[in-house]
């Protein structure tokens, strides 16, 4: 069973933040228990460059022990000596984890050897990864061309969720893009700008279209890529809304001059880190209108508290509303636990770039392989 187990690990521990990743899986490993399965749990942590060890999966296999009420094991290898072992000796209802599958350079090619390797290890095969479902790597889409293949409940459930948001949302619809991936971001904005009530845009993707349409930004970071289609978008559009003042520092890491300014009037020397409090009273209004709010990544630099007000404002009038409140991306999550407000979230995705490609309408790799 392949999952998505790629959370934080501060000090060898899994902060409680992220153990909602883990719960999530846990139904599918509950069903596969209750019909007498012995699971081997698939699963890649980070971007180790070989075996560095600051990537294994041992810490989050403790974490699984304290949230899992069935047995699980570890096994310190893939193909070692100790998981042929491991595996024979496995009951009907127990399961192992096996270690970081990025430690093997197979995984991300797509070896056709180590999915076949892989794939020897067991008689089915279940993706209950969506997250990394956009990925075209071995045990994404090598395994499940080699042995009988199914979704797990979890995968299930996100393509049945975002289908629904891609095509049959509830009205107003109202879609929140801020964080980074501004590439995906603005093919987003592009489907949607005449399928919804309204877009509010910020972070590098805001930063990226003020920039094509001539007003200064400073320092701040921009996807030169992305200029020509920026400028392409319709920006006079009722339904599009960028920021229309931010706050600036000359530092991304130290609050440092710290200054509001109306957007095209930012100095050379400044960054913006948030939006301004006339943005903030705009992006409200807007999303107070709304039955259907889907947030993907923060609209300031949330991780620095003193750039965090207009994400917590933001944050604060989607956990508000009555209507559905869908929600994705690894950062963004981890910033709404910190203000004690995923728990208002209707729906929140365990994908943050799958999230975004499904929503364009693209394929996911791991998802066709299935269908196929």
């Amino acid at each position: 069973m392949r999952v998505d187990f790629n959370v934080p690990v501060v000090e060898g521990e899994v902060p409680v933040s992220a153990e909602w990743r883990l719960r999530a899986v846990l139904p599918t490993l509950d069903y596969l228990v209750k019909r007498g399965a012995k699971i081997i749990i698939l699963s890649h942590l980070g971007r180790p460059h070989g075996q560095d060890l600051h990537y294994s999966l041992y810490p989050v296999y403790l974490k699984l022990k304290d949230l899992w009420s069935q047995e699980v094991l570890f096994s310190h290898d893939i193909f070692g000596s100790s998981t042929p072992k491991i595996i024979k000796t496995l009951k009907k209802g127990q399961a192992v984890l096996l270690e970081n599958l990025r430690f093997n350079a197979g995984e991300e090619k797509n070896d056709e050897n180590f999915a076949k390797e892989l794939a020897g290890l067991g008689d089915f095969y279940v993706n209950d990864a969506f997250a990394v479902s956009h990925r075209p790597h071995a045990s994404i889409v090598g395994v499940p061309k080699l042995l009988p293949s199914s979704a797990g409940l979890l995968l299930e459930k996100e393509i049945t969720v975002l289908s629904m948001i891609r095509d049959q949302p509830r009205r107003p619809l109202v879609l929140v893009m801020g964080g980074a991936k501004a590439e995906t971001k603005l093919k987003l904005v592009s489907r949607f700008l005449n399928k919804s009530e309204g877009i509010i845009v910020g972070g590098i993707l805001a930063n990226t279209i003020l920039y094509a349409r001539g007003m200064t930004v400073g320092r701040s970071v921009i996807e030169e890529s992305l200029l020509n289609e920026a400028k392409k978008l319709e920006i006079t559009s009722s339904r599009l809304h960028l920021p229309v003042d931010v706050l600036v520092s000359k530092s991304l890491n130290i609050p440092s001059d710290i200054k509001i300014r109306p957007v095209g009037k930012i100095e050379p020397d400044e960054y913006i880190v948030d939006i301004g409090p006339d943005t903030i009273k705009l992006f409200e209004k807007i999303i107070r209108d709304a039955r259907m709010v889907v947030w993907n990544g923060a609209v300031g630099l949330s991780e620095i508290p003193a750039f965090k007000n207009g994400s917590v404002a933001v944050a604060q009038t989607i956990a508000s509303l009555s209507g559905e409140k869908i929600i994705g991306g690894g950062d963004l999550v981890s910033f709404l636990s910190q203000e004690n407000l995923f728990d208002k979230m209707t729906y929140v995705s365990t994908g943050g770039g799958a999230m975004l490609e499904f929503l364009v309408g693209e394929d996911l790799p791991g998802v066709k392989v299935l269908e196929e």
